[in-house]
């Protein structure tokens, strides 16, 4: 952590906002306090910011945090590289990233974000907030012309309305205010572009909704995405890819609320069978063959089938991630006949993951790390 007093109170004020926000069940989040995790203001045509603690806003910020990642990282890199048998420009179809902070997260990002090669990516986040604007089982869309990013604002792809024009309205909405309070999607947009100076992105975020209405929508938004491909004559992987946004395990029995989720106690044997968990549910569904049923099997690990609004694994993106993943399978199958096959590039925690020392871009942490409130994280490609 910096020495900053004013970082310091930057970092608890953040801090206390998600606590605050958290404390109350889901379902019964108060607006308002919602609309305060607004930090910057957007404007009529560009998204504002929701997290300046946790991720970098500057070229100076992202340009070390990417080289430092490149350096750090440089051996697994072409481990990674040799495994997914990627040519030259070729890049993944689809992805699962972190959205935790860069401090303790961004060399699990690098892994997959670094072979996002295609020109628009598709982005599929949680829409963490989203029970305090009543929507459930519709895709959220906005209506913002750019993101921010590091270097320049980010194009939203106008395939976003090429898409929009392809789907049943009764299947999404269009809501700047759910996206512009929300950061699952805004912490991938740095490395993204540090990788890509000319990337433009199709946010999109994925609310409460029971299996059926993932499997449903996602097939919709397959369809919708397809038809684009085709009559552009485009290719999956280096002109559209999709990039889930998600941390896995949010863990411990200290500043959680409602998360409490502690199955295997808070001491070092509870930490080493928590990360054996991550890797039995990343092992069992997510690696080789991309399938449906795999995926639906997951979301039962995740999700009570009984109430969507209770956790059975705390794994945030657990609405997102099965249903972006579940969505590329779809638009594989209907673009090129095929399956998709996953490798896992990365994992990690926030306290086992090496720390970036970025306290010179007064960048730090929004929440502890310890064996009492840990995150776990992973990297997922797929081709």
């Amino acid at each position: 952590m910096t020495g900053s007093t004013s970082l310091r109170a930057v970092i608890l004020m953040t801090v206390t906002i998600g606590i605050g926000l958290t404390a109350h069940p889901v379902g019964q989040i108060p607006l308002d306090r919602v609309l305060k995790r607004i930090t910057i203001p957007s404007t009529a045509t560009l998204r504002g910011l929701v997290d300046i603690v946790g991720f970098p806003q500057t070229t100076e910020a992202m340009t070390f945090i990417g080289d430092t990642c490149e350096r750090l990282e440089r051996d697994e890199i072409a481990a990674n590289q040799k495994r997914l048998g990627l040519a030259a420009g070729e890049g993944l179809v689809a992805g699962w990233c972190p959205h935790d902070d860069y401090t303790l997260a961004a060399r699990v990002y690098a892994h997959v974000t670094r072979a996002m090669k295609a020109k628009t990516i598709i982005m599929v986040g949680n829409a963490h907030w989203s029970e305090a604007f009543g929507v459930r089982s519709k895709i959220i869309f906005d209506d913002f012309q750019q993101w921010r990013g590091p270097y320049s604002p980010v194009r939203i792809s106008p395939v976003r309305e090429e898409i929009l024009k392809r789907l049943a309205p009764a299947s999404y909405v269009v809501n700047r205010q759910i996206a512009e309070t929300e950061h699952s999607l805004e912490a991938i947009v740095p490395f993204l572009q540090y990788y890509n100076r000319d990337v433009e992105i199709v946010p999109i975020l994925v609310p409460f909704m029971p299996w059926q209405d993932v499997d449903r929508l996602g097939d919709q938004l397959a369809d919708a995405v397809s038809a684009v491909i085709k009559a552009h004559g485009w290719k999956l992987g280096r002109d559209v890819a999709v990039l889930c946004s998600g941390d896995g395990q949010h863990y411990g029995d200290y500043g959680w609320s409602y998360y409490d989720y502690h199955p295997y106690g808070t001491d070092a044997d509870g930490y080493k069978k928590a990360l054996e968990l991550d890797q039995h549910l990343i092992g069992s569904y997510l690696t080789g063959e991309l399938q449906s049923p795999r995926l639906h099997a997951l979301f039962a690990e995740l999700v009570d089938q009984d109430d969507i609004g209770k956790y059975r694994v705390t794994w945030c993106c657990r609405f997102a991630m099965p249903f972006g993943l579940n969505f590329a399978a779809a638009l594989v199958r209907k673009v090129e006949g095929r399956a998709l096959t996953g490798y896992l590039l990365k994992t990690g925690s926030s306290i086992s993951t090496p720390w970036l020392a970025l306290d010179q871009f007064k960048l730090g942490l929004t929440g502890d790390a310890n064996l009492h409130h840990f995150v776990t994280y992973a990297a997922v490609g797929y081709k």
